[in-house]
């Protein structure tokens, strides 16, 4: 799903690609110096659309930009806004994201990638978890029907239950992928999975620390020569609250050089990385007015952890 942290959350399954039409507009905005010791906590800022690459001016614009860690800015005469948590934000999509997010052409690339190595390897009823799995389409659904066993995790229970109700031949589970890991680690569930799937899934609700910590979480549980695929909004903010399809909520991600450090660090072997760009139908799908989307950097990240040596 999208904007889970399992969800987080989740993208997602795509729970939440579309946060990157904020995130990219953040560093649009024309740069000013604010003081942020003086902005309350609870204000959300609006913003403008455009699109910056390059991850050094990302990171002078958002420095420069409006939002900041944990805060917004507002006129005296507004009033705050409180942010909505990631399973708020996305109970109230609910399975319309499905309908925002199809057709994301790079999503089913990933996925089709994930299943032809599977099968290359012999792995023929994979252990596999997508973490924000949202409404268990395309990745639960394309995944299982491979012959999979499959178990999506998301915070939203509206994206549960739509998943449930369309992809029944996978497992799904109300559960923050944070517990979920540690859960499993104390379990001792470390190296039993052949496959991990986080679309768009650690954005909301998670700091930059949260999302290096998930990633490690998640390759301790692969095991040797399993995979992980990973995409997310390459954008360098933490703790930015914003508007997301016209709702307040706070975000974090990496910029692309550090989404692919932070794969690298949890000790798993990147096989293709890129930043590519698509358009959401939140307008379409009844989610958000028009004005509220527009075209999102998405970075794609295919790794897998080094086989056991003997």
């Amino acid at each position: 799903m999208g904007f889970d942290v399992s969800h987080l959350s989740r993208s997602s399954s795509a729970f939440f690609a579309s946060i990157i039409a904020f995130l990219s507009n953040l560093l649009s905005r024309s740069p000013r110096t604010p003081d942020t010791k003086d902005q309350p906590a609870s204000e959300v800022s609006q913003i403008s659309p455009s699109d910056k690459n390059n991850a050094a001016d990302a990171k002078d614009a958002t420095a420069a930009a409006t939002v900041t860690e944990g805060t917004g800015t507002s006129t005296p005469e507004e009033e705050p806004t409180k942010s909505l948590t990631a399973a708020e934000a996305f109970d109230s999509v609910g399975p319309a994201y499905e309908d925002a997010f199809k057709g994301l052409p790079t999503q089913a690339a990933a996925i089709d990638w994930l299943v032809d190595h599977l099968k290359e390897n012999k792995v023929e009823k994979g252990k596999i978890v997508d973490v924000g799995c949202g409404t268990g389409r395309p990745a639960c659904s394309v995944l299982a029907d491979a012959g999979h066993d499959v178990l999506g995790i998301d915070i939203s229970e509206a994206m549960l239950t739509a998943a449930r109700e369309r992809v029944p031949n996978a497992r799904f589970e109300l559960v923050d992928v944070r517990p979920f890991i540690e859960r499993e680690t104390a379990a001792g569930k470390q190296g039993t999975l052949d496959a991990v799937t986080v679309f768009f899934s650690l954005i909301a609700g998670v700091t930059q620390d949260d999302i290096r910590a998930v990633l490690a979480g998640l390759a301790g549980l692969l095991k040797p020569g399993g995979f992980l695929v990973f995409s997310t909004v390459p954008i360098p903010v933490n703790n930015a609250a914003i508007k997301w399809m016209g709702r307040p909520v706070v975000v974090s991600s990496l910029s692309p050089e550090e989404g692919v450090a932070a794969v690298k660090a949890a000790g798993l072997d990147v096989k293709y990385d890129a930043v590519t760009k698509f358009t959401p139908k939140g307008a379409d799908a009844g989610i958000c007015a028009a004005d509220e989307v527009w075209e999102e950097s998405h970075l794609f990240v295919y790794a897998q952890k080094p086989a056991a040596t003997a």
